[in-house]
């Protein structure tokens, strides 16, 4: 069986580790109204749905020593070019949220708020950064369960705890940022 027929059969069998599948485009209750971050949204999306290709069944795969060493050195280098990448996304994308929160002045008016927004963000980028430094090409899988659980979470918990709240703020009738964070039309 080709190597690309193997991914398929273990893709097809493999159970997903959340539970709606995931697609570039977010599910209802997750858009914001506010086009950039739902875009940057999209794009974790993306982010999640590629990572599950890296490996042929990191869902049941314990080990990387059960796969050859090609497929290892294949799905670690795929592993730490999205890392870096993902990490590069989130630092943007978290600064562009804090920027928002500061020009929006909801810093201003609930500071507490805006806190606990921050410190979700520092403990997302830093766990991303423990994914890192515990790079492992005996344990590739492994990493790649730990990322998807926690980039689905942030799609679950973080844009619904925190980013509904920024952008319904930022979209209020008198919000000065409003006009900016509208679609065209």
């Amino acid at each position: 069986m080709a190597d690309h027929d193997v991914q398929a059969t273990h893709a097809a069998n493999a159970a997903p580790l959340v539970v709606a599948p995931l697609s570039a485009e977010l599910p209802p209750e997750l858009l914001t109204g506010h086009q950039q971050l739902d875009a940057e949204h999209r794009l974790l999306i993306t982010c999640i749905a590629n990572l599950r290709r890296v490996c042929i069944d990191q869902v049941n795969c314990r080990h990387c020593g059960d796969c050859d060493p090609p497929r290892r050195h294949h799905c670690e280098s795929h592993l730490v070019a999205m890392l870096g990448d993902l990490l590069a996304f989130i630092l943007e994308h978290f600064r562009t949220e804090e920027e928002i929160m500061r020009d929006s002045l909801l810093l201003m008016v609930d500071r507490e708020l805006c806190q606990a927004h921050m410190e979700d963000h520092a403990a997302i980028s830093g766990k991303v950064q423990e994914i890192v430094a515990a790079l492992d090409p005996m344990n590739t899988a492994g990493l790649i369960r730990q990322l998807d659980a926690l980039l689905t979470r942030w799609i679950s918990n973080h844009i619904t705890l925190h980013d509904m709240l920024l952008a319904r703020w930022v979209l209020r009738e008198d919000s000065v940022l409003r006009r900016a964070s509208l679609p065209p039309g």
